[in-house]
């Protein structure tokens, strides 16, 4: 599995930050994937896609944050001095995966 996190500009008409998290390349399509802020768990403002099947019959699966607190502070959420990790869970894993923002 590979994993990568990106920060989405946000659209001209919404007016919030918007976190990408990646998974590509995994087999098999069973996935968790989990936002933070620093420890605490998000539960709103997420957007999942569905699984996608690739042509070498591994997947990939994208979850979307959307927060307001680059508004908060004024700053792109990078400059905020808040961490924001993404959580991988799956079966290949032996532990949880994290990469934070």
């Amino acid at each position: 599995s590979s994993m990568s996190i990106f920060l989405v500009p946000p659209e001209s008409q919404l007016s919030l930050d918007c976190l990408l998290c990646c998974v590509l390349d995994f087999s098999p399509a069973q996935v968790q994937v989990r936002w933070f802020q620093d420890r605490q768990e998000l539960t709103g403002h997420l957007m999942a896609t569905d699984v996608v099947p690739n042509e070498d019959w591994t997947q990939q699966f994208r979850v979307l944050l959307e927060t307001c607190l680059g508004l908060q502070y004024k700053k792109p959420l990078p400059l905020c001095g808040i961490t924001f990790p993404c959580q991988l869970e799956h079966v290949s894993l032996e532990h949880p995966l994290s990469r934070p923002w």
